[in-house]
């Protein structure tokens, strides 16, 4: 195998790897605004950003 190839499939999986959390991200999500309501989570998205700043 060249390292052209190796180097190939490693994009391959880093860009897999990069789809796959983005869509784990928004089903975790989805299922908090589920679970929760939009009120509460936004709420809380909120409180989070103020103690922060």
């Amino acid at each position: 195998m060249s390292i052209t190839v190796l180097l190939s499939a490693l994009a391959l999986v880093a860009v897999l790897a990069l789809f796959a959390a983005i869509f784990i991200g928004g089903g975790v999500y989805v299922g908090r605004l589920r679970r929760k309501g939009t009120e509460t989570v936004l709420a809380d998205a909120r409180k989070t950003r103020d103690l922060r700043d």
